[in-house]
């Protein structure tokens, strides 16, 4: 008897955890996609941080070798050669990047730094870390923004099978349907493909916009509703009276 109504209840608990899971789910999507509009506004008023990278630890590493008086002739012009190559690679991406956010984006106020700046962007410092057109840290250049969102060249990884410009928020990472990353090449920027490469950023511009648009619309509806909502309130009190 007692296996018999379990068998027959079953069904009923599964149908009740499949609703209360899809209910989460509903609130999961609807409370990221409220964060992912709240931190577009954010970021429309606020200002993007472009990273650009030192590859500090690998050049270091690479010089600390070349210095040893024990390395072979044959060694060390092999060393020199990858650290000569380490050192273009990063100046040709360094570059590109930089060449697109100035020429190609709009969204919002750009300011760039180097990658090892990173830490002292996040203890608050607003100065003497931002970098000039010509890459040289300018002691002129202040972030007056409060909300400050960054960019970074990110290689392909188990998340991403492909390179990306990923943002994220100084203190907090992104996700859909944030338009948090770019799909981009470093093979590309290094003008092997440079068309994609260059719209990599006017893409991003362009999602960020879009975005915002849709963020509007969002608060507006919502405003309506609310508005609605307020007067049916106001109009049943009115009645019950």
């Amino acid at each position: 008897m007692m296996y018999r109504i379990c068998v027959l209840l079953l069904p009923l608990l599964l149908v009740v955890s499949t609703t209360i899971a899809q209910r989460d789910d509903i609130v999961l999507t609807k409370e990221k996609k409220e964060f992912a509009f709240s931190s577009i506004k954010e970021l429309k008023e606020g200002a993007l941080v472009v990273r650009l990278a030192t590859n500090h630890r690998k050049i270091a590493l690479l010089e600390q070798t070349l210095r040893s008086p024990k390395l072979k002739e044959k060694q060390r012009k092999r060393h020199q050669a990858i650290l000569d190559g380490t050192i273009k690679r990063r100046d040709d991406l360094n570059n590109a990047i930089m060449k697109q956010f100035q020429d190609e984006f709009n969204f919002c106020p750009v300011y760039v730094i180097y990658d090892t700046c990173s830490k002292a962007l996040a203890n608050g410092v607003t100065s003497g870390i931002f970098l000039n057109k010509d890459k040289e840290v300018d002691p002129d250049i202040i972030l007056n923004e409060k909300n400050i969102f960054l960019v970074n060249y990110k290689k392909s990884s188990g998340e991403f099978p492909f390179d990306i410009l990923r943002v994220r928020k100084l203190k907090e990472k992104l996700d859909e349907p944030f338009p948090y990353y770019v799909a981009i090449r470093e093979s590309l920027i290094n003008n092997l493909n440079t068309p994609r490469a260059e719209r990599a950023v006017a893409q991003l511009d362009r999602r960020f916009h879009t975005f915002y648009d849709r963020a509007i619309v969002y608060y507006e509806k919502m405003a309506e509703r609310e508005a609605r909502k307020s007067s049916k309130q106001k109009d049943e009190s009115v009645s019950s009276k």
